[in-house]
């Protein structure tokens, strides 16, 4: 008989997996974007946003035995995504992210609700370096000048 949990289990530790992933490819994305818009100096900031993401969730990567793809692969992947948004204007892609990513911020916190105990120090800051883009992009939309502030108390 198969132990009913090693599903659970191995669920959970994909879906880590594959999100560390997504922020190494978001980095890169994020860099790549930097070089298409004048507002290049958030966009880097955004990237940093994506390897601390990506740094927190990482003890549990090795806590777990998860090998992730080589960083060469994923970058190139993710930077390869810039061809999706390189035609918005910053304000569209403001829009974009307002729209988009409340859906990862439900992701994550799907994750959380897998995770023992023990890992949700770590996954809570993974998911709530997408609240912090969100409120940036909330704040770029409305003209705000303190719209990096969320971001620059993330790094910090």
């Amino acid at each position: 008989m198969s132990d009913p949990d090693a599903g659970y289990t191995n669920t959970y530790l994909e879906t880590l997996l594959s999100y560390y992933e997504d922020e190494i490819g978001g980095e890169a994305y994020f860099y790549a974007l930097a070089e298409h818009f004048d507002e290049s100096e958030k966009l880097i900031l955004l990237a940093r946003i994506e390897r601390r993401a990506a740094e927190a969730i990482q003890p549990l990567l090795e806590k777990y035995g998860l090998k992730p793809r080589e960083e060469s692969v994923i970058k190139r992947e993710g930077a390869s995504y810039l061809e999706l948004h390189q035609s918005y204007s910053w304000p569209e892609f403001m829009a974009y992210i307002v729209e988009r990513y409340p859906g990862y911020v439900d992701e994550f916190k799907a994750l959380e609700q897998m995770a023992p105990v023990a890992d949700l120090p770590a996954l809570k800051i993974l998911t709530n370096h997408e609240v912090v883009v969100i409120d940036f992009a909330e704040m770029e939309i409305a003209g705000d000048p303190g719209s990096l502030t969320p971001l620059i108390q993330y790094l910090e």
